[in-house]
């Protein structure tokens, strides 16, 4: 899987608290304020990537969800020594014991003879992986000594042994371990959603790609079937000709036009699909039990939003030409010339902004 860029596409250097907005896109918390303040309107703005309409929350930028896994980038992260406990920061760790030491507790740890010929390592070397696997020991806010083991269903919080034994007794609980491994299976079934959502924006991306194509070739044998017309006619209808040819270019231009609405509609929605996907693919393999089940609920919500959409609709487009030329007769020149069909049948595409329509021609 690719690596996630580490930049903010708005001051294009390192993410500073970077805010993530529900098209997937991340940005720092200082650029994306600055960036709302100028273009909200009506309490929504555009995403600067992609220019989904997004409508800001109550709270403004700071309520939006921080993005977990470029925070987890941190250089510098910080742990509790596993002896004094989280008032002490540790700067070792033994690989023997699997314990974080703050320096006066490293310093008694080689001197003690069970423990003198462990091998203590700098927590500022230690590899990702291992520095995930010590995140996972998080300690509760009410009981400082206490790990957090156990997810409370009935107030869905994180909670520890004690408050299981004080606050939270008489409710249904799960350990940490199995509610992130259930969390892990609802985000991979909205991750098989967006995979058959974006096999859909491919398919509607290839078909509008033919549409335009179409319409650019039969525009061109249309425009070439007017000309010979007026070889034939040039003395006495030049002006009719010219009108003609007008009228054809301003019916595909407007027919081009609609054909790129329909694609960047496919366009926005593979972009969120495939934004989605990554967010999931990179908390379910990066985040820590706890990052999923505190970040999960919130990136399910977003997915939802954006599955339950409806889907660009299409129609195929020019059933026949629009122009037909008429064998040439001197006595009516002009309407001979050929005519240019009114349509006949619309569809209407949903869009965020407003309604387009398609226009298709019957045989």
């Amino acid at each position: 899987m690719a690596v996630r860029r580490q930049e903010c596409s708005i001051c294009m250097d390192s993410f500073k608290n970077p805010k993530l907005i529900p098209c997937h896109h991340s940005f720092c918390f200082n650029c994306l304020e600055d960036y709302v303040r100028a273009n909200l309107r009506n309490g929504r703005f555009n995403c600067p990537i992609c220019r989904t309409r997004i409508r800001l929350p109550k709270g403004g930028v700071a309520s939006l969800q921080s993005n977990f896994y470029i925070d987890d980038a941190d250089s510098g992260e910080k742990f509790a020594c596993d002896v004094c406990g989280p008032k002490n920061v540790a700067t070792s760790r033994c690989l023997d014991c699997e314990e974080n030491f703050c320096q006066s507790c490293c310093y008694v740890h080689e001197k003690l003879k069970v423990s003198r010929h462990h091998k203590i390592s700098d927590l500022g070397t230690l590899d990702k992986a291992t520095k995930r696997q010590i995140r996972q020991r998080i300690f509760c806010d009410q009981h400082p000594e206490d790990e957090i083991r156990l997810f409370c269903r009935n107030c869905k919080v994180l909670i520890c042994l004690m408050c299981k034994a004080v606050n939270h007794e008489n409710h249904t609980s799960r350990t940490v371990s199995d509610y992130a491994a259930e969390m892990k299976k609802t985000l991979q079934s909205k991750k098989d959603e967006c995979s058959d959502k974006l096999r859909r924006m491919n398919d509607f991306k290839a078909m509008a790609e033919k549409l335009d194509r179409n319409i650019i070739d039969t525009e061109l044998e249309e425009i070439k079937a007017v000309e010979e017309q007026q070889l034939q006619l040039k003395k006495v209808i030049e002006q009719e000709v010219g009108r003609l040819k007008s009228r054809i270019i301003l019916t595909y231009q407007n027919l081009r036009r609609q054909i790129k609405i329909f694609k960047k509609c496919v366009e926005e929605e593979l972009l969120t699909c495939k934004n989605a996907q990554e967010n999931v693919q990179t908390l379910t393999d990066q985040g820590t039990d706890i990052d999923i089940i505190r970040k999960g609920p919130h990136l399910e919500q977003l997915i939802s939003a954006s599955m339950s959409k409806t889907d660009p609709t299409h129609t195929t487009v020019l059933n026949n030409k629009l122009f037909s030329a008429a064998p040439i007769d001197a006595s009516k020149l002009i309407p001979l010339i050929g005519i240019m069909r009114n349509s006949t049948d619309a569809v209407s595409i949903p869009s965020r902004k407003k309604q387009y329509k398609f226009v298709a021609v019957r045989k």
